[in-house]
């Protein structure tokens, strides 16, 4: 009876423990194919708060990685920062922020120089989040359809300021576009 007991234990413990962290995409090469799959991925706001991006997000989300200083993010930053303007009243979709950084300090600072949004902008210390959700280099962006499916990944930079990115967008609100 012992035996089974603790197998029992055992069992209900690795499932709660598997349970806190959303699976990875089985190849191991995307990001985590579905955010609405429960668990925590944290990041904090300015002022302490903490969100967890887990959970169905019932609108497209954007979830740009970067890590400054950097010169890929230097030059894509300010075009996701003009999108992000752009679409701020869409309520189809949002644009989030995640920077890298070890604290507040140093991420605040670019920020405050690139004008990126303060409501929209959230800090990864250490890069915890973005290793658990998937992100193998920097800058990165995850776009989410709204059920939480992984829509489309992109390594690297992108143009925000082009007709075909934006195309893409709007595609995945519309429930297409999925590609990564």
């Amino acid at each position: 009876m012992g035996g089974l007991l603790a197998a029992l234990v055992s069992v209900v413990g690795w499932t709660y423990q598997r349970s806190l962290v959303p699976a990875i995409h089985p190849d191991h090469d995307h990001a985590l194919e579905n955010i609405a799959g429960g668990g925590f991925l944290r990041v904090q706001a300015a002022d302490g708060k903490r969100r967890n991006l887990v959970g169905r997000p019932d609108r497209v989300l954007i979830l740009h990685f970067f890590q400054l200083p950097s010169q890929p993010s230097e030059m894509e930053l300010p075009l996701l920062r003009d999108y992000a303007a752009a679409v701020a009243h869409d309520r189809d979709l949002e644009v989030v922020f995640i920077g890298l950084a070890p604290s507040w300090g140093p991420l605040r600072d670019s920020a405050e120089r690139l004008r990126l949004p303060r409501g929209q902008l959230y800090l990864d210390a250490g890069g915890k989040t973005a290793n658990l959700i998937g992100v193998r280099g920097l800058p990165e962006t995850l776009i989410y359809a709204p059920d939480g499916h992984l829509a489309q990944q992109a390594r690297g930079t992108l143009d925000w300021s082009t007709p075909e990115t934006r195309a893409s967008i709007e595609a995945i609100k519309h429930g297409g576009g999925h590609s990564h």
